[in-house]
């Protein structure tokens, strides 16, 4: 009794599983990175499990979007041309995509074996938001030389620096095995952004230790934005591609200053150095006019004096 039942249930799954699948998925919204979707079925009609997809099925993709099939944890195909895409395992054929009635035989045989059930077959279909994703902060506190030869400034400071950064999947088959892998429903960018973040101050470190060596004052801090942005740009690829298969779009600063207390300090050094400045000015005026009294004091002629009298009203 157990084998006729094993041999009914193996035709029932067998039988319904030989319909091919659609499968479309709506706009991802900014916020997700991946989704899982079913099989659309809009006739309610059984048209088999919803873990096996038949070899011949129809995985519709729009512009943004990826598709990613994955069997048994594995992924199998990858769709990343807009348009309808025709899916092909070789392991779920179909009388409606011109197997054979041997090749259905076969399959019945080996559900037969297992009780009726489908053996070891798990497909899943993703779809990741291959759009760009704006708007992700970044930024810190960062060690930073200031060389100011001309006061001999030379002091350790923290520079603060902040801004955004946009990003959007390079390589869908590498941020699944690396990062994502099997989720139930959705993937978020909000799980994605710590880690990132991270990694992309990291970067912003490493970008800084060239600029570090190069005598600078604090008001040409300025310049340093547009070689620090490329560098960062440069080496976050370098890094984001190769582990997380994430490519940066774009970054910009929108804070890039020495902290209040490190702008105090330098202020100070700066007002002191001209005071310093002017009172050397000012002992050299005196000692210029104490050198030209002592000449006229040694010498009665007019030009003398008059060369004093020319002093005085300078100094005054």
């Amino acid at each position: 009794m157990g084998i006729l039942k094993a041999v009914a249930a193996s035709l029932h799954t067998e039988a319904a599983d030989q319909w091919k699948e659609y499968f479309y998925c709506e706009s991802i919204p900014a916020d997700l990175l991946m989704v899982r979707v079913n099989k659309m079925n809009t006739s309610g009609y059984n048209k088999g499990s919803n873990d096996i997809i038949t070899d011949g099925s129809v995985i519709a993709v729009a512009d943004g979007q990826c598709a990613i099939v994955v069997s048994n944890g594995k992924v199998i195909s990858v769709f990343k041309e807009a348009g309808e895409n025709i899916f092909h395992s070789g392991g779920t054929s179909s009388v409606f995509s011109g197997s054979s009635a041997k090749s259905f035989g076969k399959e019945l045989s080996r559900r037969i074996s297992f009780g009726g059930d489908a053996p070891a077959i798990v497909h899943r279909v993703y779809y990741l938001n291959t759009k760009e994703i704006p708007g992700n902060a970044f930024g810190g506190s960062i060690p930073f030389r200031i060389v100011d030869p001309r006061m001999g400034l030379d002091m350790d400071c923290k520079l603060e620096v902040s801004g955004l950064f946009s990003f959007r999947i390079h390589d869908p088959e590498k941020i699944y095995k690396q990062l994502i892998g099997n989720v139930e429903h959705v993937y978020r960018v909000s799980y994605l952004i710590s880690q990132m973040k991270s990694e992309v101050n990291g970067v912003l470190l490493s970008a800084f230790k060239d600029a570090l060596n190069i005598p600078m004052r604090p008001y040409e801090l300025g310049n340093l934005i547009p070689q620090i942005e490329a560098a960062v740009m440069e080496a976050g690829n370098r890094k984001l591609q190769e582990l997380r298969g994430i490519e940066l779009l774009s970054l910009s600063f929108d804070h890039f200053s020495l902290t209040d207390k490190d702008m105090r300090f330098i202020g100070e050094m700066q007002r002191n150095a001209l005071l310093d400045h002017l009172e050397m000015a000012a002992a050299t005026l005196i000692s210029a006019q104490a050198n030209a009294m002592e000449s006229a004091a040694g010498n009665t002629s007019a030009g003398a004096y008059l060369g004093l009298g020319l002093l005085n009203q300078l100094q005054s």
